[in-house]
């Protein structure tokens, strides 16, 4: 439920209703806006009491049900739309951000070469895998700890906050140390216990879609990490498994519009896993960025031939300010920043 309050409703009696709220058995969360200000009642409205006794209060314009599973996440709950700070960056609400770095990292030279590359380019945010999930055990894992250190290195070096994939607890704190947005891959998405984990860690996180997760499924994923106190979720469109073999994944871009539609958290696109082929991210990029994304993360390399993962679809780093100057048209049209 969301109880709306009339403008200029004195701090006092929002006070009061909260501390009701909590009587009745729901945690309260309060949301200030220009004019209003609205309490989300986060709990089960089947095991605890209704909160339409609020309807008569005076201060109270209204109560309103939310029907989504994905209550605080929903525009519902939080109408405009959210802006999350990777760093001193932002993404959501018309900012736009290119997200751009290696599958995984491979060295420190091959690490300071792309983020160098990337920078002179224009891209403001720094991604890189320290750790790796892959299909097969004798696929390249990344380099763990020794990445982790590399990025941190490049991190402070060149001044560019950094994104990088947790896959697990025990892996949480460590990476939250060095890294200024932490990714949950889609391997992960319905990995609840490891959402838990990664909210409290005090970062924002970047939520990729499963490659058969339903939106809804994606969303409510999204809501663990809101209600377990971290409300600055990006949720990440990567391309979902079907019949289809022409790409690597197929890029659902009706998901980002859903999600736009339904949620105020800002949505993304990776349009790297979900083409497979390094001629197929950029048709894929400007798509996303008309369809609405607020951004894009994209895979890149100094040498794509010799990656240890992903060789197909990583562009070459030197040649990454002509991906970016091809894109700029289609988000000056879209109006982002």
């Amino acid at each position: 439920m969301i109880i709306v309050f009339k403008p200029h409703t004195p701090e006092e009696k929002i006070n009061e209703v909260s501390n009701m709220i909590v009587q009745l058995g729901y945690e309260p969360r309060v949301i200030r806006g220009v004019e209003h200000t609205v309490i989300g009642a986060v709990g089960d409205e089947k095991i605890h009491r209704s909160l339409e006794i609020f309807k008569s209060f005076p201060c109270v314009e209204d109560v309103i049900p939310i029907q989504k599973r994905y209550k605080l996440a929903s525009r519902e709950y939080h109408e405009a739309d959210s802006i999350v700070m990777i760093g001193s960056e932002k993404i959501g609400a018309g900012n736009f951000q290119v997200i751009a770095g290696p599958c995984a990292i491979e060295s420190r030279e091959q690490l300071r070469q792309v983020t160098k590359d990337v920078k002179t380019s224009g891209v403001k945010i720094l991604r890189g895998g320290a750790f790796k999930p892959r299909t097969s055990p004798y696929d390249f894992q990344g380099l763990g700890e020794e990445g982790l250190k590399l990025l941190k290195e490049v991190k402070e070096e060149f001044n560019i906050p950094v994104v990088t994939e947790v896959l697990g607890v025990t892996h949480v704190k460590q990476v939250a140390e060095v890294a200024d947005c932490l990714q949950i891959g889609a391997r992960n998405c319905q990995n609840y216990h490891l959402l838990e984990h990664v909210a409290n860690a005090g970062r924002p996180v970047l939520l990729k879609r499963g490659m058969a997760t339903t939106v809804e499924e994606w969303l409510s994923a999204a809501e663990y990490l809101v209600v377990h106190g971290c409300p600055n979720v990006i949720l990440c469109e990567r391309g979902i498994r079907t019949f289809e073999t022409a790409t690597r994944s197929t890029l659902d871009l009706g998901a980002v519009a859903v999600a736009k539609k339904e949620t105020h958290l800002p949505v993304i696109v990776d349009p790297s896993h979900a083409a497979g082929k390094v001629d197929l991210v950029l048709p894929l990029a400007r798509a996303a960025v008309a369809v609405g994304a607020d951004g894009i993360i994209v895979e890149t390399h100094p040498d794509p031939v010799n990656a240890s993962s992903d060789a197909a679809q990583q562009i070459p780093s030197a040649k990454f300010a002509d991906f970016m100057g091809a894109l700029k048209p289609i988000i000056d049209a879209m109006k982002k920043k």
